[in-house]
């Protein structure tokens, strides 16, 4: 437990340092981007001094450095500052966002993993069967899928032909209930999955014909050990860590690549509110953006190598 603890530490100081070098350059990077986010809230009737006020108000007005630390600084102390276009604090403009954002990408995940590897396995067992053919053109499928149109077919056919889940939209629990919620989150889950659904099964086939024939698991069936433990205490546990880190990798995609499902089925999640916020040029809230979704990356990798640890011993003495 100290090996895996140790890990952990050396872990997470790597990614506060991968982090802090992120925020460093996308608040750079957004420096330079055309346009002052004053000017864009104000509009073109605004005066000098107006102009002038609201500079000096939100800090702009300030060499960038200075405007980075004292952005650092206030993160320490739970603020993450003001948005420029909704004038309001942005902390609980992302929490709200990564909610909806989490409560879609979440079932997504899940769903992913579960079929994925599912499907992985009934693969690898029945190799070079029918059955093997059709569950690799379907993940071929998925791999090679572009999200907005299999989005798009998804709305043709559930929403505009058998009537059955809207087109668009999101409903939370307290205001519709659990039924309308899910009915809202049904296409967005699917859609999110797909691909990652479709990488998990190609992987965990992949994964499972390597351990498939190694000689414990043919020790295991001359001791009489049933087949369904074969496949799940020996095969898939010895191919879970190529699994796990293309989990771990997915996750933090998923999270991080979902401007397009929010656009598609407009939902008012983390990545809508980024593309609102480059457009309207509301800095802040872009980098605090940046800021939460580095942070899930982290996290993510951080059980994944957590996960290492319990799966794989020899890990835990790296």
């Amino acid at each position: 437990m100290k090996n895996i603890g140790n890990m952990i530490l050396r872990r997470i100081g790597q990614s506060v340092i991968v982090i802090f070098i992120v925020t460093l350059i996308v608040f750079l990077l957004m420096q330079l981007v055309p346009g002052d986010p004053i000017v864009n809230f104000l509009g073109p009737s605004a005066t000098e001094e107006q102009i002038a006020y609201y500079t000096k108000l939100f800090g702009y007005d300030q060499p960038v450095l200075i405007q980075y630390f004292k952005w650092i600084g206030g993160l320490f102390r739970g603020e993450m500052g003001r948005s420029v276009a909704m004038q309001s604090e942005i902390a609980p403009i992302l929490v709200q966002r990564l909610k909806n954002t989490l409560s879609f990408v979440l079932p997504g995940f899940v769903l992913a993993v579960v079929v994925g590897v599912f499907l992985g396995i009934v693969a690898a067992k029945n190799r070079g069967s029918a059955l093997d053919s059709v569950i690799s053109i379907i993940a071929n499928i998925g791999m090679s899928m572009p999200m907005f149109w299999f989005g798009m077919i998804l709305i043709l056919v559930f929403a505009l032909n058998l009537h059955i889940l809207p087109t668009s939209g999101y409903i939370s629990i307290q205001e519709g209930g659990f039924a309308e919620f899910a009915k809202h989150m049904i296409l967005p889950t699917i859609v999110i999955a797909m691909n990652p659904l479709a990488s998990f099964a190609r992987q965990t086939r992949s994964s499972m014909l390597e351990v498939i024939r190694q000689d414990y698991v043919t020790t295991a069936k001359a001791k009489g050990i049933s087949q369904r433990a074969i496949t799940f205490k020996h095969q898939l546990r010895n191919a879970l860590i190529p699994i796990v880190t293309v989990m771990g990798m997915s996750l933090g995609g998923m999270i991080g690549g979902t401007v397009l499902v929010e656009s598609i089925f407009v939902v008012p999640g983390l990545g809508n509110l980024m593309i609102t916020s480059i457009k309207g040029r509301d800095f802040m809230v872009v980098c605090n953006g940046v800021l939460v979704i580095s942070i899930a990356v982290a996290i993510c990798n951080l059980i994944v190598d957590i996960l290492y640890g319990f799966i794989d011993p020899r890990i835990r003495n790296d």
